[in-house]
């Protein structure tokens, strides 16, 4: 066990010693490489400190590539080359381990993400769609495993599942959709996939190549690399501050349109319900027109009561539902879904019946017993109240700065992102560079923004030539990094606007 005499540490913080004298012995080889180290639990209990102390040690010891943190086994001391003398170092801050940013398929000519050679290792990446990991239900998730392999008979687990998917799946997820979300979903209706890409190529082979699909714009630049990659007439529709610009949508000549109507990305806004109907009346005007309504983190409304689906309003089999389980469950866990109109169901089977479901019969059976036991519903509440205490410190910490009274924050509510407005005379690219110089990662919306219909580039409400926009992705983000990163970030603001006054004055 790791023993350090904490009486030694004179004024530096528990943290910053306990974070030192780890870092130290790995440097010299006193805790040589490979090595586990001891459980963040075990350690506070034997040093007598709290466990957020070493929480903090260690989050940083893995942002700084001094300990590897591996899922449900542990930390693990990483092989460093050791300097004959080591630099002076400010005292560190808490970071957990963080990945890149969310780049494919962003818009050709961003400088956004920045140049990566020499920077300071993250200390937080707003960026990404990475979600709480220490979260997940491990021992609830593994019971379903275990009972799916101890009770379903063994024809169930090994043959081939319907086309469709398991019908307990669909059972399952057409009751939570009814309690949850209310709607009335046909589990014949219900459609499986490995994930919201494999749906939406099903999708496109469903409704036909022939079409113009309409997505928005700013929008999710994967979408729009899965709709060009099946080679179909792709228009981006610009955002007002309803939602979906009709009179664009109208004029583009689309027949299905793909929304994000309860909290678009990478705005966060909501479409009002007068917008739901109106695109309703859109699909109504002419035959075969569709929306696809993309409700991907419908679960984590942190404000007030969940906003119904357009689906549940849809009288004229007009609306597709799509969801996955990447925000509840983790970006890994490869399950989507969608809710046909029965027509379509219908067609579905009759056209492309002949494939196999791209998800396991074992992880489908686990999971209806996951939902049907209710051990969803607890995770996301668990989840849920979680995120909703990170959001609000994060909300805070930003309008109680120096910076509060410049900073503006739209489409919290809604999801695990919001928009962020920053009035300053730097520009967005140079506010990005200053963030990642601080060990911060930023996404600027300029990023999402595509070439809307009749523009060259974005019009509407998001559009270009207003206050510097990031898109705030906070689910991946430790609550005890929350301070130091908005400090970081006040610090960057701060540099890049003084450096914007020396080009000005130099112009």
């Amino acid at each position: 066990m790791l023993t350090y005499s904490l009486g030694d540490r004179g004024e530096e913080s528990l943290y910053g010693y306990l974070y030192r004298r780890i870092k130290e012995d790995i440097e010299s080889g006193a805790i040589p490489a490979g090595e586990r180290l001891p459980s963040k639990r075990a350690l506070a209990e034997h040093l007598g400190v709290s466990l957020v102390t070493v929480e903090g040690a260690y989050g940083q010891l893995v942002a700084e590539g001094y300990v590897s943190a591996k899922p449900r086994r542990g930390f693990f001391a990483n092989p460093v080359d050791r300097p004959a003398t080591r630099p002076r170092r400010s005292a560190p801050v808490a970071a957990p381990a963080v990945h890149g940013p969310v780049a494919a398929g962003v818009a050709h000519g961003s400088a956004w993400p920045p140049a990566a050679s020499a920077e300071k290792p993250l200390l937080a990446d707003f960026t990404g769609g990475e979600v709480a990991a220490e979260l997940f239900p491990y021992r609830a998730w593994a019971r379903a495993m275990r009972d799916v392999l101890s009770h379903e008979p063994e024809r169930a687990l090994l043959c081939e599942s319907p086309s469709m998917g398991s019908v307990r799946l669909r059972e399952a997820l057409a009751a939570h959709l009814r309690s949850f979300r209310g709607m009335e979903a046909d589990p014949a209706c219900i459609v499986v996939g490995a994930g919201a890409q494999t749906l939406y190529n099903l999708l496109v082979q469903l409704l036909g190549r022939g079409r113009r699909f309409a997505v928005e714009d700013p929008g999710y630049p994967r979408l729009t690399s899965i709709y060009r990659a099946n080679d179909v007439e792709l228009s981006h529709v610009p955002l007002d501050g309803a939602g979906i610009g009709m009179a664009a949508l109208r004029s583009s000549g689309a027949s299905v349109a793909h929304l994000v109507p309860s909290h678009q990305f990478p705005t966060g806004l909501v479409t009002s319900v007068s917008r739901r109907y109106e695109l309703l009346g859109w699909a109504n005007d002419a035959e075969g027109r569709y929306v696809v309504e993309d409700d991907y983190d419908c679960e984590f409304r942190l404000a007030g009561r969940p906003i119904p689906s357009m689906q549940s309003i849809d009288a004229s089999e007009r609306v597709i539902y799509a969801n996955t389980f990447a925000r509840s469950m983790g970006p890994a866990f490869r399950v989507g879904y969608l809710v046909l109109p029965a027509h379509l169901a219908r067609r579905f089977q009759s056209e492309l019946g002949f494939y196999s479901c791209t998800v396991s019969s074992m992880e489908q059976l686990a999971l209806a017993r996951f939902i049907e036991g209710g051990d969803f519903e607890r995770h996301v509440r668990r989840m849920r109240t979680h995120y909703r205490a990170l959001r609000d410190r994060l909300l805070a910490a930003l309008s109680d700065g120096p910076w509060g009274d410049r900073l503006r924050v739209e489409g919290a509510d809604a999801g695990l992102h919001f928009l962020l407005r920053v009035d300053s005379a730097a520009t967005e690219a140079d506010l990005v560079r200053a963030a990642r110089a601080e060990g911060v990662a930023l996404a600027p919306l300029s990023a999402f923004r595509q070439a809307s219909v009749g523009s060259g580039r974005c019009a509407g409400a998001f559009g270009e030539g207003g206050a510097p926009s990031f898109v705030m992705s906070y689910a991946g983000v430790g609550r005890d990094v929350v301070p130091h990163a908005v400090r970081a970030l006040e610090r960057a603001f701060d540099a890049a606007e003084r450096e914007a006054a020396r080009a000005g004055a130099r112009r």
